[in-house]
């Protein structure tokens, strides 16, 4: 031991000085952990918290979003599906009101073609009988002039 006392006086090194630096030294150790560590270490523990709930946020996030997306294409598939249906019944529909109004339009065509065709015949009747004496004179004096009878 005695040659650490005669080295530290060599040295220049007080023990009772080395002991209150000691003391100092962890005083300052426990005065900055309280003020300082401690409240920047709960700092940073609780962004880590936040930013571990933010994570999970996320992900809960984008479960959900591919959920929705999973149930929108399906409810698309069921909307495409009936609209083409409603389309096709309407195609059905308009095919089916275009063959009636053919067929109608055909009809009333008929009608009134024979319509027009009784007609004709009873103006030709008419003019037949009503020319029927005319023709009559006509006949006789035709007649008369080939066999040379005047009237």
């Amino acid at each position: 031991m005695q040659i650490l006392k005669d080295l530290a006086q060599a040295l220049g090194i007080h023990p009772v000085v080395v002991l209150i630096q000691a003391a100092g030294f962890w005083i300052l150790f426990l005065i900055l952990r309280a003020l300082l560590w401690k409240p920047v270490s709960d700092v940073m523990d609780a962004r880590t918290g936040d930013w571990k709930s933010s994570e999970k946020g996320i992900e809960t996030a984008r479960a959900s979003r591919e959920a929705l997306q999973t149930e929108y294409g399906g409810k698309m598939a069921v909307i495409e599906r009936q609209a083409y249906e409603k389309l096709t019944a309407l195609v059905k529909e308009g095919v089916g009101a275009r063959s009636d109004q053919l067929v109608k339009a055909q009809d009333e065509a008929t009608r009134s073609l024979a319509e027009a065709q009784a007609a004709i015949r009873g103006e030709r009747d008419k003019a037949l009988r009503d020319a029927g004496p005319q023709v009559d004179s006509l006949a006789k004096e035709a007649a008369a002039r080939v066999l040379g009878v005047r009237s």
